[in-house]
């Protein structure tokens, strides 16, 4: 595969299980940065556009990988988000991070069951998912073993999680204004 983005570009890979907040790091990190960000949501893309289980091999893998390629590709920075198990997501993943150009985060949330279950109850997926549902989804350690590859856990607040990435990958905000987007 070409090279992916260019110097400047900035990919973040945010991994956890259910209920650990990556989608809510996700959010705050795009509102901190601002326009020129696109957030590549795991759950919006295989369970809402395609209607898709999450098995080996399965189209949203692919549309994942391309929507990311993509925004890269067109100048944005890319926040991809999902609990992108390994043995699923794995390969996808480490090529997209072996052929990016620019700097590349990757962060895993790791918290105790106990702790994503405290998180479920208080979203609306929480009327959906029971608990017992996502202790078949648990996975206590699914790390993809890249160089850098970061772990955050259950006493990182939002905050220093957003912080932390934002200094990580040396991001300043005001990403947008290269892109010439208005609000």
């Amino acid at each position: 595969m070409p090279s992916l983005g260019d110097p400047t570009s900035r990919l973040v890979v945010l991994r956890g299980n259910s209920g650990s907040g990556k989608s809510t790091t996700a959010k705050e990190l795009r509102q901190r940065i601002g326009r020129g960000v696109a957030w590549v949501e795991q759950d919006y893309l295989r369970r809402i556009l395609l209607r898709e289980h999450d098995r080996p091999s399965a189209p949203n893998i692919g549309l994942i990988d391309r929507t990311t390629r993509y925004a890269l590709a067109h100048g944005y920075h890319v926040v991809l988000e999902g609990i992108f198990y390994n043995p699923t997501y794995g390969t996808m993943l480490r090529e997209l991070i072996a052929d990016h150009a620019g700097v590349t985060g990757v962060y895993y949330f790791q918290l105790p069951f106990g702790e994503t279950v405290r998180r479920h109850a208080t979203r609306p997926l929480a009327d959906v998912v029971a608990v017992e549902r996502m202790r078949g989804w648990y996975q206590p350690c699914d790390l993809l073993g890249v160089p850098g590859e970061q772990v955050i856990d259950e006493t990182s607040t939002l905050d220093q999680s957003v912080d932390r990435i934002v200094k990580d990958l040396d991001w300043t905000t005001g990403g947008a204004i290269a892109h010439g987007i208005d609000d």
